[in-house]
């Protein structure tokens, strides 16, 4: 009795054993995908260009010179960022209804590469990268946030008045979208305050 009570478990032993080899084998972990060179697509991007006179790369310089001194605050309405964003896409739409007039019927900071010892200051390199991935996705998206605003003006106050241009032109153009406050650390441009707000207006 003793000896058929061992070949039973022994048996019993091999079956739980060749049960358990029976088992699917889990397939290999899938192998990771390469990383994709963010740096170079973001270049291939700039290079772009959206008209004989503007590439993307230039529509980042132009907003770089635009908000280059500006910063978030804490009761910003919405982070710079944004507000480069459509500041962007007036330019785009400015540059698609005037084409090379653009410079002189809605005047922009030019496209002025900074130097690269600018850059080096991490203030200077930070609004550099956010004006450049500005132009990208203005650029890259269907979607314009001022709705065809061709205007871009920089104010000390939140005063959404229509915009009037000493000269006559524009007279009485209604405010697209307005953006702000923000921190503002060269007084001595077009605000003249340590607080500004960024402006986007229509063509009538």
């Amino acid at each position: 009795m003793a000896i058929q009570s061992a070949q039973n478990d022994a048996s019993w032993w091999d079956r739980l054993i060749a049960g358990l080899s029976r088992k699917p084998v889990p397939p290999p972990p899938r192998p990771t995908p390469p990383k994709v060179d963010e740096s170079a697509w973001a270049k291939n991007v700039e290079r772009a260009r959206m008209s004989p006179q503007l590439t993307v790369h230039e529509l980042g310089l132009i907003v770089f010179g635009e908000t280059q001194s500006y910063s978030d605050r804490p009761d910003s309405n919405e982070p710079i960022d944004v507000a480069r964003q459509k500041l962007a896409h007036t330019v785009i739409n400015a540059d698609e209804k005037w084409g090379p007039q653009r410079g002189t019927l809605a005047s922009t900071h030019g496209a002025v590469e900074p130097s690269e010892n600018a850059l080096r200051n991490a203030a200077v390199r930070a609004a550099y990268e956010s004006s450049m991935k500005a132009a990208r996705e203005a650029y890259l998206s269907g979607a314009d946030p001022t709705n065809g605003a061709v205007f871009i003006y920089q104010a000390a106050t939140p005063d959404r008045s229509n915009l009037r241009y000493r000269g006559g032109r524009p007279q009485g153009v209604p405010i697209s979208t307005q953006s702000g406050p923000y921190n503002n650390s060269y007084t001595r441009g077009q605000v003249k305050t340590p607080t500004a707000w960024l402006n986007t207006y229509w063509d009538r």
